[in-house]
């Protein structure tokens, strides 16, 4: 099948889930199928992948309704010019397609302009001055840093898997990715190339990353005034039992529960 056919294919089950959905009836593949001159296999594959690229819940196999979702409503305003990236990006996670992108470019320049600090030299100023939480900035040095990066490139590289951020360090590399993504935004918006309402929309969705972390304990980490806060929110009997992860300097590159110490990432001395 051609991309055109394809995505023709794509651009009808999806609008006729938002006609099954408003008249709360489920989808009927057999039918589609003869509509769309598809075989029934072939259709009900592209149904599966619409659904494994967040566009749709299609309750295909549960006789539910089908349920459009916000990233499925652009696909089809965008005429299903998105970009095969854009589709695979934490598609259970991010329901808005520009906050897809937006993480995805943020991912490209966080990385870039880390690795051309790093290249001159200047990679322990650049990760104080735009990584760290402020508390944490004296005590970055050229090790910190290079480990930094690492968590970095990690991230991005768990994240187009669908995985969570595997230490603290990236869940604080998560976080500027998001500043990225939100400036991507809010530039798009200002060139007029999305609606404030678009924007706004989108910018909300970021925080779904955290989501997928299960928690946004490491925001916590921005409004600590010293190091030795971290310590002290390790001893709180309302974090022990919430089970809010080490933020010591030391415990920062120590894996999560199920990510395996390899690389970077440290095992327990």
């Amino acid at each position: 099948m051609s991309d055109g056919e394809t995505t023709r294919i794509r651009m009808a089950l999806l609008q006729a889930a938002a006609v099954a959905q408003a008249a709360d009836e489920p989808f009927d593949p057999a039918a589609l199928a003869e509509h769309l001159h598809a075989s029934e296999p072939s259709l009900r594959g592209e149904v599966e992948e619409l659904d494994r690229a967040g566009l749709l819940l299609s309750g295909v196999g549960e006789a539910q309704p089908p349920l459009l979702l916000s990233a499925g409503r652009q696909y089809l305003a965008s005429g299903g010019d998105i970009s095969s990236e854009v589709l695979d990006f934490l598609p259970r996670v991010i329901d808005d397609l520009h906050a897809r992108g937006a993480l995805l470019h943020g991912g490209v320049v966080l990385v870039d302009e880390f690795r051309d600090q790093l290249l001159h030299g200047d990679a322990a100023e650049y990760a104080a001055a735009h990584l760290v939480p402020p508390a944490f900035a004296e005590a970055v040095d050229q090790t910190l840093a290079l480990n930094l990066f690492a968590a970095s490139v990690a991230l991005m590289a768990r994240l187009s898997c669908g995985m969570p951020a595997g230490c603290v360090a990236e869940e604080i590399i998560a976080v500027r990715l998001v500043e990225e993504a939100r400036d991507r935004l809010q530039a798009r918006c200002e060139d007029g190339q999305l609606t404030e309402r678009e924007a706004s929309a989108a910018i909300d969705e970021l925080h779904g990353l955290f989501e997928l972390f299960e928690d946004d304990d490491v925001l916590a980490m921005f409004e600590m005034s010293e190091p030795a806060d971290a310590a002290l929110a390790g001893h709180d009997p309302l974090n022990r039992m919430t089970g809010v992860a080490d933020q010591r300097l030391e415990s920062w590159f120590k894996p999560f529960g199920g990510t395996i110490a390899t690389g970077y990432i440290t095992g327990d001395d």
